[in-house]
């Protein structure tokens, strides 16, 4: 099911790029930098601020609708934690979030600033990894070193608010994703 989502998606965002000769507009496509801040019990409490990138591609179909895909990458640095007299410090969390939406502008093109919402949906794709080092006792390793990897793929919905001001677009979102949401902010480039 969720290979068959991918090929959906990516079959969306491949259309939504080639027919860019519509009357309705042009595909435009925007670089950003994100910021999240995880919220979720458990996720929030070992990760602190993520940071990333995306790309992003959009198809007007009017004046007040524009449909769009999104890619990127974003990173979550573990918080380190005293228990006792341990110290743990969780590894990095990163995602690649694939996603199909829109747009709903309430100012026409023509207007400088335009306050949108939106919605989006798709896959993350996720890894974690944790290196533990050694323990020694002495000169004697008890426990060799390690790096421990996880990987998967979930569904992730983005409800958000935002807005455009000559080719900026800065935008809040909620990424939902199970057990790993997030708050995330956008500030982009869209190139004409």
């Amino acid at each position: 099911m969720k290979k068959a989502l991918l090929v959906v998606l990516a079959v969306a965002f491949v259309v939504f790029a080639v027919d860019s000769t519509s009357a309705q507009g042009k595909f435009r496509f925007g670089v950003g930098a994100d910021v999240a801040i995880p919220m979720t019990s458990g996720f929030s409490d070992g990760w602190s601020l993520g940071i990333g990138g995306t790309a992003k591609g959009y198809y007007p179909i009017n004046d007040m609708l524009t449909l769009n895909g999104t890619a990127g990458y974003m990173i979550f640095s573990g918080k380190e934690r005293t228990v006792g007299t341990l110290t743990i410090k969780p590894g990095n969390w990163s995602m690649i979030p694939v996603v199909v939406g829109g747009r709903y502008y309430f100012a026409p093109a023509s207007s400088s600033f335009r306050l949108y919402g939106g919605f989006d949906m798709g896959l993350i794709f996720s890894s974690y990894t944790q290196d533990t080092p050694a323990i020694t006792v002495g000169n004697i390793v008890v426990v060799p070193a390690q790096s421990i990897s996880v990987s998967g793929s979930d569904f992730t919905y983005q409800p958000m608010i935002g807005f455009e001001a000559s080719n900026f677009d800065v935008a809040v979102r909620y990424l939902g994703v199970s057990g790993a949401a997030s708050i995330a902010a956008r500030i982009g480039y869209i190139f004409n």
